[in-house]
């Protein structure tokens, strides 16, 4: 069997987060080194991976370290899932299983879609409430039609599409791709349309247990919660941790980590190697990656962290923080409304975009702190506002209350004005005070 993993694509509404959706690192490990782990012990065959020009390097190191038997395709532009398919046609032949790289499943289901029993088979999952992903139509066991991104109030079922697709003749797929088309990003679920008008049999499997698609990046830190829970605690013995530190849970704490006197660590956390926790620092639910210093009495609660940032004396709340990152004593990355409004990133003021993408978007969540490009800076006592997002390389001056979004490149200051005028000390000097209190 050829398992096809599709790792391409743009991830254009991952702004300001640019590193690859499949090399993100969770635990030490890029997010593809997960999913492909699952995959190699629960389905046998040859990995035939479709990534972007960039992202070549990495997944090759992935793809090494786990020992598959592999093969990396070049999609040269991000055209969609049909495109990445066709780059890879040469490989398409017999039996195949077509997966996202990026999305987090157990890993039975991999097993249970490839074990075949119908032409086709694809797997299901139930949602309560609306996604933005094709939707299933079906009889029984079978599949009888797709809708690809309905609208809400307008799903033909409750049952969404999952990208674990097994077919029994990888060739016919490539056939109904070639011979379908469209204006939008749907030649795919075409596709397999036509396949069920046809007449070719399409059963889909149930699946009942997580699902986290990486499509925002505030789905960072629902990937971060649910890796964070699989783990026990471990602590490196090349970890120097005081005495006097408080260390409770599920943590893992890395090679090289310095954890300082009157520090608090509760789990579940991941402490990446090389990592230095300050004194009085408190760190929850979190995973810091590799080569990050929390100063004096920093509190970084339910975010994600990439490597070698920066803190001292800061607050971060529900944050997203994709790497190289430094903050100024007295920053704050707030992660709450006061009135408790679900959270909406962006401003419907906005007049740039990144692509075709809108930056009006309803989060579904009530706590959500500052999303942070690689190389960005906020400065002393510096306050975001929940959802804000500042773009790679950017900087947010010191004193600055920020509301919205920053490009990348780009650096906000307050003007300050200053006024100045006589001043005649007070008649009580400190020293008559002292005096009086004695």
């Amino acid at each position: 069997m050829k398992i096809i993993v599709l790792a391409g694509g743009e991830g254009k509404r991952m702004w300001p987060i640019k590193t690859d959706k499949c090399l993100i690192p969770f635990l030490g490990k890029p997010l593809l080194y997960h999913n492909l782990k699952k995959i190699k012990e629960n389905v046998d065959g040859e990995f035939v991976i479709v990534a972007s020009p960039g992202a070549k390097a990495g997944i090759e190191k992935v793809a090494s370290e786990l020992g598959l038997n592999y093969k990396i395709v070049i999609q040269s532009e991000p055209k969609g899932m049909a495109d990445a398919l066709l780059s890879a046609k040469e490989y398409l032949e017999g039996e195949i299983l077509v997966v996202n790289a990026e999305d987090i499943l157990e890993s039975e289901i991999y097993g249970q879609v490839a074990k075949g029993g119908s032409e086709v088979i694809f797997a299901g999952l139930k949602v309560k409430k609306y996604f933005p992903v094709g939707y299933l139509k079906t009889e029984g066991d079978k599949v009888t039609g797709i809708v690809e991104k309905p609208g809400e109030g307008n799903e033909p079922s409750d049952l969404v599409k999952l990208v674990v697709d097994y077919f029994k003749h990888g060739k016919k797929l490539v056939e109904y791709i070639e011979k379908t088309s469209s204006d939008v990003d749907d030649v795919y679920e075409k596709a397999l349309d036509q396949m069920i008008i046809d007449g070719v049999e399409i059963k889909f499997v149930e699946y009942t247990r997580a699902w986290f698609p990486l499509k925002y990046p505030w789905h960072i830190l629902d990937i971060t919660a649910y890796l964070l829970s699989k783990i026990e605690q471990k602590i490196d013995p090349g970890a120097k941790i005081s005495e006097k530190a408080i260390i409770e849970g599920n943590v893992v704490i890395e090679d090289g980590v310095k954890v300082f006197e009157g520090a608090v660590i509760k789990g579940s956390c991941y402490i990446g190697k090389n990592c230095i926790v300050g004194n009085n620092s408190m760190i929850r639910e979190s995973i810091l990656e590799e080569g990050c210093v929390t100063g004096f009495n920093s509190d970084i609660t339910r975010s994600y962290i990439g490597a070698n940032s920066w803190f001292h004396t800061n607050y971060i709340g529900d944050s997203v923080i994709e790497g190289d990152f430094g903050m100024g004593s007295g920053a704050v990355l707030a992660n709450l409304r006061l009135d408790n409004h679900v959270i909406r990133v962006g401003s419907e003021k906005d007049t740039w975009k990144v692509g075709s993408d809108s930056f009006q978007v309803d989060t579904g969540r009530h706590k959500l702190g500052l999303i942070a490009g690689k190389g960005s800076r906020v400065g002393v006592n510096a306050s975001t506002m929940p959802g804000a997002r500042i773009g790679s390389n950017s900087l947010v001056g010191p004193g600055v209350i920020l509301y919205g979004d920053v490009k990348d490149n780009t650096k906000i200051i307050v003007k300050q004005e200053l006024q100045e005028s006589e001043h005649t000390p007070a008649l009580t000097s400190y020293d008559q005070f002292r005096e009086k209190i004695k």
